[in-house]
């Protein structure tokens, strides 16, 4: 594997900045994972099983880290960003390099992939939204809107992105021309938005570094409601069965209304969260930098159980089926029953997980910070 990486990087060294171009649009599938926690509502789940136990079946190299997105995955096509700012098409079968392209500095969050254009959030360089033709395979806009750390919000044909100012943006997804902007209040320290938007019934939430979680209207910018968690939120809100759930650095998970923003539940779990929660069954699930996944229960809160990993768990999981996957900072990769928290696989990876998987086709993608992007199946098939 390390001479292969090698080979790669010397041909990319030597090829420039690359080129992506596809030979056909992308046909959206059922199956597919277009954007981070596959949906606007951020949750997560998967439109088939995937069961353990699983198997290796390809291993890809991008030459640099991944960020704290995740894989996307359209009509059979693998999209990975990495934080060199480059964009990689792997085929999601075979894993098979189909192109990639280099659009600026760091990518942290994950790609949205919209019929034939990919959007793309960028930090440590002036042009921060790009968006991308894969048809015509070239940039079509590049827009200033300061240094971004989430994966950018497709919602009714715009998007939405927070910087790390603590300014959020609504943007025309053709043009990339600014709709509206709402800054943080009161934002003197210059407190930012490290918190990838989630939207539902015309309301966008997102959490900020103040601890504040804003609901805003998405047509227009208009503030609908805050909460005070008390501690910053780094983690992007779920929006589920008309509920925002989310955890805080000081590990509280807390349940609001998601139309008027009123307290449903809190769970403290005194372990700092930065990972989304994701729904499975009667639970909602989410991992602590202490390395403990729980199932807290959806309608109270209480915790269903709990299971101790190897490590630190920084992003959200994916659900396929009764299965929740999720990696870990000690490299390790688990499956865990949605119903007891049982592991029932898990598997070393390369690299320490800073992503949240996705599962698509019947199989499970994840990166590591070694530069690799893995593709699991069914051992079964």
């Amino acid at each position: 594997m390390a001479s292969k990486r090698v080979a790669i990087a010397l041909l990319l060294v030597l090829s420039g900045c690359g080129g992506l171009r596809m030979e056909r649009y992308l046909r959206q599938q059922e199956d597919d994972w277009p954007t981070f926690a596959r949906g606007a509502t951020r949750t997560a789940v998967a439109s088939s099983q995937v069961t353990p136990p699983l198997t290796l079946a390809w291993e890809q190299d991008v030459t640099a880290g991944v960020g704290n997105g995740s894989p996307v995955i359209v009509d059979s096509v693998v999209f990975v960003t990495n934080l060199r700012g480059e964009l990689y098409a792997i085929a999601a079968r075979t894993g098979r390099v189909i192109g990639w392209v280099g659009l600026g500095d760091a990518i942290q969050g994950s790609p949205v992939v919209d019929g034939s254009t990919v959007f793309m959030a960028l930090s440590n360089t002036r042009e921060s939204l790009v968006a991308y033709d894969l048809f015509e395979g070239k940039v079509r806009w590049k827009k200033n809107f300061g240094d971004i750390e989430t994966s950018p919000l497709l919602y009714d044909q715009h998007l939405y992105i927070g910087n790390i100012s603590g300014q959020f943006f609504c943007v025309h997804r053709g043009s990339g021309d600014e709709v509206w902007k709402f800054e943080l209040p009161a934002n003197k320290t210059l407190k930012g938005i490290r918190s990838s938007a989630a939207a539902d019934s015309g309301t966008v939430v997102f959490g900020a570094d103040d601890g504040w979680i804003f609901a805003l209207r998405s047509g227009s910018g208009a503030l609908l409601w805050k909460f005070n968690t008390g501690a910053p939120v780094s983690a992007s809100p779920l929006i589920d069965g008309g509920m925002v759930i989310v955890g805080n650095r000081s590990g509280e998970v807390i349940a609001l209304a998601r139309s008027t923003g009123s307290l449903l539940w809190r769970c403290d779990t005194r372990e700092s969260i930065v990972a989304n929660a994701v729904p499975a069954g009667e639970c909602v699930v989410v991992g602590t930098l202490a390395g403990t996944a729980l199932g807290l229960r959806t309608r109270d809160g209480q915790q269903l159980w709990r299971t101790s990993l190897s490590g630190p768990i920084s992003a959200g999981g994916a659900v396929a089926g009764t299965t929740v996957f999720v990696g870990t900072l000690r490299k390790q990769i688990y499956a865990l029953d949605a119903g007891s928290g049982r592991v029932i696989w898990n598997e070393s990876a390369d690299g320490r997980i800073r992503t949240s998987p996705a599962a698509a086709f019947g199989h499970l993608y994840i990166a590591t910070d070694e530069h690799s992007v893995l593709a699991y199946r069914e051992a079964a098939q």
